[in-house]
């Protein structure tokens, strides 16, 4: 269990590295909306994402509504981020 748990702790590790990475693309696209009309929400892209979470978790045999779920809340908190960094 030992070296199973690890292996678990690794993968966590990573998947932290990548919410982190995602995380400065959405700085970045805070910085490239500063100054124009786009809102920091763009409700068909929030259902676009969500949709495709969905359909990588189904394809992976993951449970879609539970990743579906998870997914729109990483995405409110993204949203969430570039309007503190809009200045909304």
């Amino acid at each position: 269990m030992t070296e199973l748990r690890a292996e678990i702790d690794a993968v966590d590790t990573a998947l932290f590295d990548l919410f982190a990475e995602r995380m400065r693309y959405i700085h970045r696209a805070a910085e490239l909306k500063r100054g124009t009309d786009i809102p920091a929400e763009v409700p068909e892209r929030v259902e676009e994402v969500v949709n495709n979470a969905r359909a990588r978790a189904e394809a992976h045999g993951l449970d879609p509504e539970l990743y579906g779920r998870f997914w729109r809340e990483l995405v409110a908190a993204a949203i969430a981020e570039e309007e503190v960094r809009l200045g909304s």
